[in-house]
């Protein structure tokens, strides 16, 4: 199989990436890997909506039809370049507020150079990057013989093994491998779940598998900085829009923890975690919000949902602590309960992937800033996520584990969106909710 142009350009001159207009390297990306992309065509996206602005995104340049997980991907992609090129006007154009730093910017550019030092390292993040997400295509599931429903990064972690994706094919084999690895964290640990306290402890895991996890882990830690990055960019594309200050800072202290938990700097997964918790009480705290314990189960239940509504400030914590305040005591206790396990000796933790890509489409849909409004919608997410909990909580001395409980469904976001959750949060409570 011949080079991809990207690698054949790399290989000719590095800098010769960073002097391409976007234009142009969006129009390489697209000639460079045609298989991927097409996978990235079909693939089915989970995100957050939000009022479009009237700019061209990346598919609609180069397909004239828009494609969310494209658009997200060949962002990230260009993150690279904007990073390469030392370009902190193009890479923050899309941020209005709590704008990322020139020093965050540099560490990032930092973080990129100290992990892609060389040629071959470069073409191998390129190819990470743009095949991070492939497996939302249901047509690769089918080839790999497994259910559409699986997780995404499981998928494409097969595909890579069984040599499916031609992109990893012109790598030297040293980067395959190494890709391979960091498919195997990224299918147990998604590190955005960990800065947004969704997943349990049990998935910090991934860390401790007796390998030499250095280079797959910083491999995985760019990767997720870029594709926070690109995260937004079917609505939003100028630069890397949700890359803003606060969001580096998270998950900057999130990879640095877990970097000294992989190192056995940290002893288990439990104090990782719970490193990562107290972090984000002090943030709470230092803007004169209550400091909150993540060893007292009422306060790490709320620190945990604090996170998933990616909460900065004093007022909206307050918001937040009056909601949880006034659930009913048995939907309050399946709440603590829930979010109590950790999933490693304590029996099987609950996931609830997508809580706060719901949380937020929930607050974006009040018709008003009113208080009393502000509380209810919180309050009635939290009652939906009390059932999504309904029956876990921590067994002492039982096997662990995570059991993913999917709200991403069509049915709870189109509630979650509409007119009757507008005018009456409460109608969460008619939702149907099954799990396999």
């Amino acid at each position: 199989m011949s080079k991809s142009l990207l690698y054949e350009l790399i290989e000719k001159k590095r800098s010769t990436m960073r002097d391409l207009t976007d234009e142009q390297a969006l129009k390489l990306f697209k000639t460079s890997f045609p298989d991927e992309i097409e996978h990235l065509k079909g693939a089915s996206a989970t995100v957050e909506s939000g009022d479009g602005l009237d700019v061209q995104t990346a598919s609609m340049l180069l397909f004239d039809k828009q494609y969310i997980e494209v658009d997200r991907t060949l962002t990230s992609m260009l993150a690279i370049k904007w990073l390469l090129a030392d370009d902190y006007k193009t890479f923050t154009s899309g941020q209005t507020n709590d704008i990322l730093s020139e020093d965050s910017f540099r560490q990032l550019r930092e973080c990129l150079s100290d992990k892609v030092c060389r040629k071959e390292s470069l073409k191998a993040l390129f190819a990470a990057m743009l095949i991070d997400d492939i497996g939302k295509d249901a047509s690769l599931a089918e080839k790999l013989g497994e259910s559409k429903d699986k997780n995404h990064s499981v998928i494409v972690l097969r595909a890579a093994e069984k040599g499916l994706i031609p992109a990893l094919k012109t790598l030297p084999q040293d980067q395959q491998d190494i890709i391979i690895q960091s498919l195997e964290i990224g299918a147990k640990l998604d590190i955005s779940q960990v800065v947004q306290a969704e997943t349990a402890p049990n998935s910090l895991c991934a860390l401790r598998t007796g390998k030499d996890l250095e280079q797959a882990f910083n491999m995985r830690a760019i990767i997720t900085f870029l594709d926070v990055a690109g995260a937004a960019a079917h609505r939003n594309p100028k630069g890397g829009a949700v890359m803003t200050e606060s969001v580096f800072q998270h998950y900057k202290k999130a990879m640095d923890i877990m970097d000294q938990y992989r190192t056995g700097k940290i002893e288990d997964s439990q104090q990782c975690y719970d490193r990562y918790l107290s972090y984000r009480a002090d943030v709470l705290a230092q803007r004169n919000f209550p400091l909150l314990n993540p060893a007292d189960q009422t306060d790490r239940a709320l620190l945990r949902l604090l996170c998933m509504g990616r909460v900065e400030h004093k007022k909206p914590a307050e918001q937040f602590q009056a909601a949880f305040e006034s659930l009913p005591p048995d939907k309050k206790s399946q709440l603590i309960n829930g979010l109590s396990v950790n999933g490693v000796t304590d029996g099987i933790a609950i996931l609830p992937y997508y809580a706060p890509g719901i949380l937020a489409e929930a607050r974006r849909n009040l018709p008003d800033e009113d208080e009393t409004s502000i509380i209810n919608a919180i309050k009635a997410f939290m009652e939906l996520l009390a059932r999504v909990f309904e029956g876990s909580e921590p067994h002492p001395n039982m096997p662990g584990g995570i059991k993913e409980r999917d709200l991403s469904a069509s049915h709870i976001q189109e509630v979650v969106k509409g007119a009757a959750f507008r005018k009456d949060p409460s109608v969460l409570a008619n939702i149907e909710l099954k799990w396999d």
